[in-house]
C-alpha cells in the first residue's frame, strides 16, 4: 500500500485533502515529517466542509495547510439536476479531458470547474488561500492508478477503473494512463443495466443520449485504439464496490475507503511535482 509515497516528491507544506461526497466530506491532512497512518483525518458535514474543516483545525491545534486540494462531484452544492445541465456536464468533461491530454493528475490544475465546485472552491480559497479543485473522477483513476500493478497494467492494455459510491456509479476507461473514456450514472440503476452500459461503452457504441434517458450524467467514447484489446481488465473502488463482486478485482488503495480518493489526489499531486 501507497508505495509511491516512498518515490514521489516530499511533502513540503501541511497539505489539506477534501474529498466532497455524497453522504459526508472527508478530511486528510497530510503533514511533512509524520507517517501516513498519523495523519489526522475526519469525516465531516457534505453541506458544510470548508466551516467544519476550519473548525476541526482549530479544535485540534493543527497546523494551517500551505495548499489544498479538493475534490467535488458538484451537483450537491448546485441544486436540482436537468437534462440541459447533465449535457452540459459531459461537455465540461470533454473540455478539461482534452485540455489535460488525459492525464488525471492535470485535471485538478485545469481553469475548469464543474457546477457547483466552483462555489466550493471559492469558499475554500476563502478560507485557507491556495487551493485547487478536481472532480471526484479523477480522484477515482488517480487512487487506483497508484496501485503499481494496476499502472503497469494500463501499458499493456486498456483498463477499466469502476467507482461504486452512494450516490453515484462511475467508470472510466483507461490506456497508458490516460482516460479515454468515462461513464456516469446514479447508483439506483439496477447491477445489469449497469454493466450492460458498461459492455457497450467498452465496444465504443454506448449513445449519451442512452445514460441520461436512463437518469444518469452521460459518457464520452472516442476512437479507442485497437491496442486497447476492449477494457477488460477491471477494477472495482468505493464504498460499495462488494455490490460488482465477480465483475472484477476490488480495491482499496489505502485500505480506507473513505480516505481512497483523499490519497488518490496525493498521489496526483505527487505525479505533478515529479514531472
Amino acid at each position: 500500500m501507497l508505495e509511491w509515497m516512498n518515490n514521489g516528491a516530499p511533502l513540503t507544506c501541511p497539505t489539506l485533502l477534501l474529498d466532497n461526497g455524497s453522504r459526508n466530506t472527508a478530511l486528510l491532512l497530510a503533514l511533512p515529517d509524520v507517517t501516513p497512518d498519523l495523519w489526522p483525518r475526519a469525516a465531516l458535514s457534505a453541506e458544510t466542509p470548508v466551516e467544519q474543516a476550519l473548525h476541526f483545525l482549530k479544535e485540534h491545534r493543527l497546523p494551517q495547510p500551505g495548499r489544498t486540494v479538493l475534490c467535488s462531484m458538484g451537483e450537491s452544492l448546485s441544486g436540482k439536476e436537468t437534462a440541459k445541465r447533465r449535457e452540459e456536464r459531459m461537455l465540461l468533461w470533454k473540455k478539461a479531458l482534452l485540455l489535460a491530454q488525459g492525464r488525471p493528475e492535470r485535471l485538478s490544475a485545469l481553469p475548469l470547474t464543474f457546477p457547483g465546485a466552483d462555489v466550493l472552491l471559492k469558499k475554500t480559497q476563502d478560507a485557507f488561500g491556495s487551493a485547487f479543485v478536481a472532480h471526484s473522477g479523477a480522484a477515482v483513476v488517480l487512487a487506483a492508478m497508484s496501485v503499481p500493478a494496476v499502472r503497469e497494467r494500463s501499458w499493456r492494455e486498456g483498463i477499466t477503473i469502476l467507482w461504486a459510491g452512494y450516490g453515484h456509479i462511475q467508470a472510466f476507461l483507461v490506456y497508458q494512463e490516460k482516460i479515454l473514456g468515462l461513464y456516469e450514472q446514479h447508483s439506483a440503476l439496477s447491477r445489469e443495466a449497469v454493466l450492460d452500459d458498461l459492455s457497450e461503452l467498452r465496444l465504443n457504441w454506448l449513445p449519451d443520449e442512452q445514460v441520461r434517458a436512463r437518469g444518469g450524467h452521460g459518457c464520452i467514447c472516442g476512437n479507442f485504439p485497437e491496442e486497447a484489446e476492449g477494457f477488460r481488465p477491471t477494477w472495482i473502488l468505493g464504498p460499495c464496490r462488494a455490490r460488482f463482486e465477480g465483475c472484477g478485482r476490488l480495491l482499496s488503495p489505502c485500505g480506507d475507503d473513505a480516505l481512497a480518493r483523499c490519497f488518490g489526489l496525493l498521489f496526483g499531486l505527487s505525479l505533478e511535482e515529479r514531472a
